[in-house]
């Protein structure tokens, strides 16, 4: 098939309605058997859907279940249907994700368990009959007609992954979202023939344009992962020609020999990955695409394909990047977000007056244009003296020398070591500590350590989530 640009969901289903209707879609596996699902008869589906919720008087639909053939047709429908979408992580502790639903002024839920719907059942109730009693007071619909480039309908809600104390809401369109799928297609050179492996959180926007809407796009297969249980076993199931993952998963398939003998391509995005993971898929002549994005830019925005330069990335279609004077990469793309839902201040924080988005991330690039990121501007602890420490730097030498996780964080004005505990005893510890502490200047030493009994919280690329550590450390 053609590459195609598509602007809205329902533009490419009718598109591939009319084009490949006999293609397989979605492939899922129940009871070890395969269950198809064509391209006509998703299109059928998510538009029938579609029409009974245009049907329904409410404004904002919330997804709150694991990847199934079920969620992407409620997905599209939702979104189709010019409801306001919200992708709900599973694993969002409850009481949190109250809060979550409340912000985001979801009225209707799809939960695939009781669980779920019991969980949210009497309080999307309660939405729902004081949003009719305030339509029917102020004769608007939706519930925040001030801000109508946030609350016009069809447009996805994805939540940042959660490396800072709160979560926001991420507002993306179909169309930034399906051109990023697009800017994807011009490395990737999918074709109708491939089978995609979609593995990752739907929930995620690296996983959910990876995943599904690159595919769907080029009228591919995505064959939908029966969950993390069955992450050794789905490849040689499926036998898929690309695998989209973070770097955690794929060294831990990679460990197992888990990767299918026909696996074409792995895209690996979410957080950096080392270098001895990419020598062993290109040992087995597997092409690797390693890409950079945020959700704040509907995923994918620099990708290298490159075995001897994997990390410089070229920019995708329309991106274009700068160096800020302390190294944070700032860039413009036409995928960027519309903004964080009902926070106009952390929007302006995040976008200047000049269009630029602030990543948060630092780099340069090189002499040929392409980006290196070398880690998040958040990851440089600023000491009260001015000095800097750029953690992942000390980290990867400290876990060297200890054996085991480390995480160097700030506790008031000292630099304190947070190490998951394994074989060595406090003391063994700190005298490596002690011997790292003679290579630094006095101010920048590191003074105290603090023991984990369970592995460090890191978010679902996983990212270190420094904050938590500092916090449950006592800092």
């Amino acid at each position: 098939m053609a590459d195609r640009r598509y602007s809205t969901f329902e533009e490419m289903l009718t598109d591939l309605n009319e084009r490949c209707p006999d293609n397989t879609a979605i492939l899922s596996a129940e009871y070890e058997e395969q269950v198809k699902i064509t391209y006509h008869e998703l299109y059928l589906r998510v538009m029938e859907l579609a029409n009974r919720y245009r049907r329904e008087d409410c404004t904002c639909v919330g997804l709150y279940a694991n990847a199934s053939a079920r969620w992407i047709i409620t997905m599209l429908a939702a979104v189709i249907a010019g409801k306001r979408t919200v992708l709900i992580d599973v694993l969002f502790p409850p009481e949190q994700m109250i809060e979550l639903v409340k912000h985001c002024g979801i009225d209707s839920l799809y939960a695939a368990d009781r669980e779920g719907r019991r969980a949210f059942g009497d309080y999307i109730n309660e939405r729902r009959a004081a949003q009719l009693d305030e339509q029917a007071e102020e004769g608007v619909a939706g519930v925040y007609p001030e801000n109508r480039e946030i609350e016009d309908g069809g447009k996805l809600l994805f939540f940042t992954s959660g490396t800072t104390a709160w979560y926001k809401a991420v507002v993306l369109t179909q169309e930034a979202l399906l051109r990023d799928a697009w800017g994807g297609q011009q490395t990737a050179h999918g074709t109708s023939d491939d089978l995609v492996l979609s593995m990752l959180p739907l929930w995620h926007v690296f996983g959910f344009v990876s995943g599904i809407l690159w595919p769907m796009t080029i009228g591919a297969r995505i064959a939908l992962s029966r969950g993390i249980r069955h992450a050794l076993q789905d490849p040689n199931m499926f036998e898929p020609d690309f695998i989209p993952v973070v770097p955690a998963l794929l060294k831990y398939m990679l460990s197992m020999d888990a990767l299918n003998k026909n696996l074409g391509t792995i895209i690996i995005g979410g957080t950096p990955c080392d270098e001895s993971i990419f020598r062993a898929l290109f040992k087995r002549g597997i092409r690797v695409m390693h890409g950079y994005g945020l959700t704040e830019t509907s995923s994918g925005i620099a990708v290298s394909t490159d075995p001897k330069h994997i990390y410089a990335m070229r920019p995708c279609p329309g991106t274009t990047f700068r160096i800020a004077r302390d190294g944070e990469i700032y860039l413009k793309t036409p995928n960027t977000m519309v903004g964080y839902y009902h926070d106009p201040e952390a929007t302006a924080a995040k976008i200047d007056a000049d269009g630029w988005l602030h990543t948060g991330d630092l780099g340069h690039i090189d002499e040929e244009g392409r980006l290196i990121v070398l880690g998040k501007k958040d990851e440089v602890l600023l000491l009260p003296n001015g000095e800097k420490v750029f953690c992942p730097e000390w980290e990867e030498e400290l876990n060297r020398r200890i054996g085991s996780e480390t995480a160097v964080y700030l506790d008031g004005e000292e630099l304190k070591l947070a190490v998951v505990l394994r074989h060595r005893t406090r003391e063994e510890i700190w005298d490596q500590v002690e011997e790292f502490n003679k290579k630094i200047s006095n101010s920048r030493q590191i003074r105290a350590i603090s023991l984990w009994a369970r592995p460090f919280p890191r978010t679902a690329q996983g990212e270190l989530q420094r904050w938590k550590i500092a916090a449950d450390s006592g800092a």
